[in-house]
C-alpha cells in the first residue's frame, strides 16, 4: 500500500510539474549558454531544473563578425537545451544574448536568423541590462539585502558592477572579461583595462567604499583557485597569482581581479555562485 501511495504521489508531482505554467529562460554568453526552467507561484520563483554548456571558443573572426562554424555552434547548443526541458511543456520562453553579439557586427543578423530558426526570440541586451540582471540574480537566488549590495559579475567577454541606491539601479561595464583580458597580458599590456577602470561613477566608487557596502563576486571568478562561495581578499588575489607562472583563464581571472580590487580599493570580495546565469533576474524582471 505504501508502494502504491507513493507511485501515485511521484506521478502526481510529475503531472503538476510538466503541466503547470512553466517559464524558460536563456542567458547566451561569450563562453556559456546557461538554460532555467522555473514556475512563478505567487511571486516566488520557484526553480524546476536548469543546466549550461560551453561554447569552448571565441567565436568572432578577424573582421568581429560571428563565424558561420560559431553560429552552428550557438544554435546546436540552444537546440540541445530546448530538447532537455521538453518535459516541462513549457508556456513562455525568454532569451538575451549579450557581449558576443553586441560586439560582432552580424550579431543582430544571427540573433534574427537563429530565433526564426528555433521559433525563440533573442534580445541582445546593453551592458547596463546585463549588469541589473546579475543584481537581481544575486539579491533574489541569495535574499540579500539590495541596499548593501554590490555585485561584480564578470563574463567571458565583458563585466559589470552594480549597485542600488534608493529606487535607481547604477551600473557600470567594461569590455574586459576573460577572452579579452587574457589577449592583453598575452601581449603584455594591462593598460588599456586600467585606463577605462577610471571611467567609473564617482557615485558608484562612493558606495563601493561604504563600510556598510558587501561586494559580491559572480560569474568567471578566480573560483577554482580561491574556491568558490568564499571571501576572498586582495592578498588572497596576490598569492594565487605568485603560484601560477603561465597566461592560462585561471591567471587571467586574478589578473582582471586584481586590477578592479586595487583601482577601487575593494579590500574583500564574496564569490557566490548563481543558478544559470542571470536568468533568475530575467524571472525578476518579466
Amino acid at each position: 500500500m505504501k508502494f502504491i501511495c507513493s507511485t501515485f504521489l511521484i506521478l502526481q508531482s510529475s503531472f503538476l510539474i510538466a503541466f503547470q505554467e512553466n517559464h524558460v529562460a536563456f542567458d547566451i554568453g561569450t563562453g556559456k549558454i546557461k538554460c532555467q526552467v522555473v514556475q512563478i507561484v505567487d511571486g516566488r520563483i520557484i526553480s524546476l531544473h536548469h543546466q549550461s554548456e560551453q561554447i569552448g571558443q571565441s567565436l568572432l573572426d578577424d573582421q568581429k563578425r560571428i563565424t558561420i562554424e560559431g553560429k552552428d555552434r550557438i544554435l546546436s547548443i540552444l537546440q540541445n537545451l530546448k530538447s532537455a526541458i521538453e518535459f516541462y511543456n513549457p508556456v513562455k520562453y525568454t532569451a538575451i544574448a549579450t557581449e558576443l553579439f553586441r560586439v560582432a557586427l552580424n550579431g543582430q543578423e544571427v540573433a534574427s536568423e537563429i530565433s526564426k530558426l528555433l521559433e525563440l526570440e533573442i534580445a541582445i541586451i546593453t551592458p547596463e541590462e546585463e549588469g541589473i540582471l546579475g543584481f537581481l540574480t544575486v539579491i533574489e537566488e541569495w535574499k540579500l539585502d539590495p541596499e548593501n549590495t554590490i555585485v561584480l559579475d564578470i563574463g567571458s567577454g565583458s563585466f559589470q558592477i552594480t549597485c542600488k541606491v534608493k529606487d535607481q539601479y547604477f551600473s557600470f561595464s567594461l569590455p574586459f572579461g576573460r577572452f579579452p583580458t587574457n589577449q592583453l597580458f598575452k601581449n603584455n599590456d594591462l593598460y588599456p583595462l586600467q585606463a577605462a577602470l577610471k571611467s567609473i561613477n564617482p557615485e558608484m566608487i562612493d558606495k563601493i567604499q561604504n563600510p556598510n557596502s558587501h561586494m559580491i563576486g559572480i560569474g568567471a571568478h578566480p573560483k577554482k583557485i580561491l574556491k568558490s562561495k568564499t571571501l576572498y581578499e586582495l592578498k588572497d588575489v596576490n598569492s594565487a597569482l605568485q603560484a601560477i607562472s603561465d597566461s592560462t583563464f585561471d591567471h587571467t581571472d586574478l589578473i582582471l581581479v586584481k586590477s578592479i580590487m586595487e583601482y577601487l580599493r575593494i579590500k574583500e570580495i564574496h564569490y557566490l555562485g548563481t543558478k544559470a546565469g542571470n536568468t533568475t533576474g530575467i524571472f525578476k524582471q518579466n
